[in-house]
């Protein structure tokens, strides 16, 4: 029997305070077009056992909207707004389990201003990737925050990446 052929990312969940805020956030900060909105502030709210045992939730928790968002190529982002009594701040890196996700970009420096004038935070200007395997000479990394905390980074690397040396793979950038 063969394995299950997995195709790719299907997308990345984010839980957010207020989901029109962060629709417009990732349209203003990263081009973002929202592809549909399941449910929103006016229909009724998902809550309940049923709901928190399939997905893990704390008991008590109310999500009131649900909305699909595509940013370039690659996953879609999906958002829920969600209020629970004993909601955590967003993750660190170096809490345990999923801490952010990538944004690969022709141009750094101008998404990282782009997404600052929409509100965001860079935890730093866009530097060399330190990475031995990820080296080149205009390969840079920027980590950012998103206005309700949730860390993502923004990564360029126009030149060849060494790790091309050690295996015949390639990251999709890389590819054709």
């Amino acid at each position: 029997m063969t394995a299950p052929a997995i195709r790719g990312v299907n997308h990345i969940g984010i839980t957010v305070p207020d989901i029109e805020a962060a629709k417009s956030f990732l349209m203003e900060a990263l081009g973002g077009q929202v592809i549909y909105q399941s449910f929103g502030p006016q229909d009724p709210a998902r809550q309940g056992p049923e709901f928190e045992r399939a997905v893990g939730a704390f008991p008590g928790t109310v999500v009131r909207a649900q909305a699909m968002v595509k940013i370039g190529t690659g996953p879609d982002i999906e958002l829920f707004e969600m209020h629970g009594p004993e909601q955590a701040q967003p993750v660190r890196a170096s809490d345990i389990g999923i801490t952010h996700f990538a944004l690969y970009t022709d141009d750094i420096d101008a998404s990282v201003e782009r997404f600052e004038r929409a509100g965001g935070t860079p935890l730093t200007a866009p530097r060399a990737i330190p990475y031995t395997t990820e080296k080149g000479p205009g390969n840079k990394v920027c980590y950012c925050r998103m206005p309700w905390g949730t860390t993502i980074e923004f990564i360029t690397a126009p030149d060849r990446m060494a790790y091309h040396d050690q295996t015949h793979l390639r990251r999709w950038q890389d590819e054709g």
